[in-house]
């Protein structure tokens, strides 16, 4: 995998849609032209690492999946660390959602702009707190967020315990009231409505 490569493809097609963010996402830029290969994954590369998240929205409710992560205590969406067997950031999303959640690739379809294939809904770069359970040092993690709509049984999720404690299905006005998902909720609630009116 060429995972530069495909960042830097990914984040040309993400300042398209969103040019407005290219200073804010600075730091993410600069740590893609700072590192290249295996070093933009390690998890002992302390300066950062690339992590993959996958939203996920259910077509019938339009409720979103969040998970009460363990180490953090937070409610976020499923996610973790790129790895070397993954083809894409895309398929680490998969990867983590299924790792996470129960749930196949097969059940998803990427919730995108019209003419677009799967493509990040929010690109940032975020600190995490050292842990020592893991012998890990404080870092950041360089996070792209995939958006997809599910086409399962809500109440079939079945959660790695190891990773969560929970899970729940919030409403998109939930989802706008927690700080990490503020700017992504009506983004969200855009492509939905276009997704409908197909």
């Amino acid at each position: 995998m060429d995972l530069r490569k495909d960042i830097r493809r990914l984040q040309k097609r993400y300042f398209g849609h969103f040019p407005e963010e290219k200073a804010e996402t600075g730091p993410f830029t600069e740590f893609v032209a700072r590192f290249d290969g295996e070093s933009l994954y390690d998890r002992k590369n302390f300066a950062g690492h690339i992590t993959a998240g996958g939203v996920i929205v259910s077509r019938a409710s339009h409720r979103v999946l969040l998970l009460k992560h363990r180490q953090l205590g937070k409610w976020l969406q499923p996610g973790g660390h790129v790895e070397a067997a993954d083809d894409s950031v895309l398929d680490a999303a998969y990867r983590e959602i299924a790792e996470e959640t129960g749930i196949r690739s097969e059940q998803l379809t990427p919730l995108t702009f019209p003419g677009e294939t799967a493509l990040p809904l929010d690109m940032d770069s975020h600190y995490i707190p050292a842990c020592a359970a893991k012998n890990e040092a404080e870092h950041t993690h360089h996070d792209m967020r995939f958006v997809f709509l599910f086409d399962g049984d809500d109440d079939r999720v079945m959660i790695d315990r190891n990773e969560s404690d929970a899970f729940r299905w919030v409403s998109l006005d939930e989802l706008a009231a927690i700080p990490d998902f503020r700017d992504l909720a009506p983004r969200i609630e855009t492509l939905l409505g276009e997704a409908d009116a197909k």
